[in-house]
């Protein structure tokens, strides 16, 4: 009986399990993690559990009654080490796995900084005992330091500064989300940081930290300011986790890194789809929870025999300082229109085709359905 093989233990890969089930896959499936937990949520690892009063759990994506129900063989705790496209095995720390089909989802890491990766204090939120880790950090901490301005920097900024910690953010970039949506967006942004008390330097890298016996101490930057920090935590994006794809043949994009896939989700290599953060499709990565979900369900019923195209509109969501952020679509290289206030729409040719909305639920979910009856 043909064998389906996940890598990848995150929203992407349980959602190949179940769109593999729900395309009629009856054979065995095997979902393979890195870490020791079962399939969990990751947004509130910068929402809800960094502004918990009692150490939360973890965010599980489904209870163990509907993994028993999918009939899926976790291994939890397993690293993927390379991938062999001709014999169809991936090599890992529990021994090689065979697989007739298989599923790329191993999403990506945390971007660091050269020469602050495991000094004490200097945090990155990717993972639940990141989360854990930041959190304990915020317990004890009275000067905060993270460096990027986007959803994760400012969710966790948001989380600081509600427990009444001075926050201080450090962006490259002249604003906030340079890559993600335009000027005028971005201006209203940075008045949510500073209307919260949050100090923004734009323009500006960390050229270095000094530590203590108790950990951090100073932030120094490259305008040659130093800035106190009890702790200091990295938001910069992150990178897609392919370094055991080498020398498998699988294609990559010299641009992002990702797995190369068309709207199938379907990689260069025969019987093998990608989905998730990993997943580079029309040369760009989603990164976003709604169009990792989606393809892992499209990538799991395409490997079980479905002709499925994904085609998600882009959608994400952040809360900062307590207002609710909503980006839909294409926000870049279009026309900025501020329609109502926290409410910025984005025409292409004089077609909308995106919108950044800040407490603007019911203008952002109608532009949201008019973009996917358009698609």
């Amino acid at each position: 009986m043909s064998s389906l093989l996940v890598v990848g233990a995150g929203l992407a890969g349980l959602r190949a399990v179940e769109g593999a089930r729900q395309a009629g896959w009856a054979g065995p499936i095997t979902i393979v993690g890195d870490e020791p937990h079962p399939p969990y949520d990751r947004p509130p690892l910068s929402k809800a559990t960094l502004f918990a009063e009692e150490q939360p759990g973890v965010p599980v994506l489904r209870s163990s009654e509907v993994i028993e129900d999918l009939r899926v063989r976790h291994l939890a705790g397993v690293r993927v080490d390379g991938l062999d496209t001709e014999r169809r095995t991936v090599s890992t720390s529990a021994g090689k796995l065979g697989y007739d089909a298989l599923v790329i989802a191993t999403g990506s890491t945390a971007t660091t900084l050269p020469g602050l990766t495991g000094l004490p204090g200097v945090h990155v939120l990717r993972r639940y005992d990141d989360a854990l880790a930041v959190r304990e950090s915020l317990t004890r901490a009275r000067h905060v330091v993270i460096v990027g301005a986007g959803f994760i920097g400012s969710e966790i900024a948001s989380a600081a500064r509600a427990r009444g910690i001075e926050v201080t953010i450090v962006e490259a970039s002249e604003r906030p989300l340079a890559r993600a949506v335009g000027p005028r967006a971005a201006g209203q942004l940075m008045r949510l940081h500073a209307d919260a008390g949050v100090r923004l330097l734009t323009g500006t890298t960390v050229s270095g930290v000094r530590t203590c016996d108790d950990g951090v101490e100073k932030v120094e930057l490259s305008n040659g300011d130093v800035l106190v920090a009890d702790a200091v935590v990295l938001g910069i994006g992150a990178r897609p986790a392919t370094a055991w794809l080498a020398g498998s043949g699988v294609a990559l994009d010299d641009r992002t890194g990702g797995v190369l896939c068309d709207h199938r989700l379907a990689t260069s290599a025969p019987g093998v789809w990608a989905a998730g953060d990993v997943a580079c499709v029309d040369g760009e990565r989603g990164e976003h929870w709604t169009g990792a979900g989606e393809q892992g369900r499209v990538a799991g019923a395409n490997a079980a025999g479905a002709d499925e195209v994904f085609a998600s509109v882009p959608f994400a969501w952040s809360t900062w300082h307590g207002r609710r952020i909503q980006v839909v679509g294409e926000t870049t290289a279009a026309e900025e229109e501020e329609r109502d206030a926290g409410f910025i729409l984005y025409r292409r040719d004089g077609v909308e085709v995106g919108a950044v909305g800040i407490d603007s639920p019911g203008p952002i979910a109608r532009l949201r359905r008019s973009l996917a009856a358009r698609r």
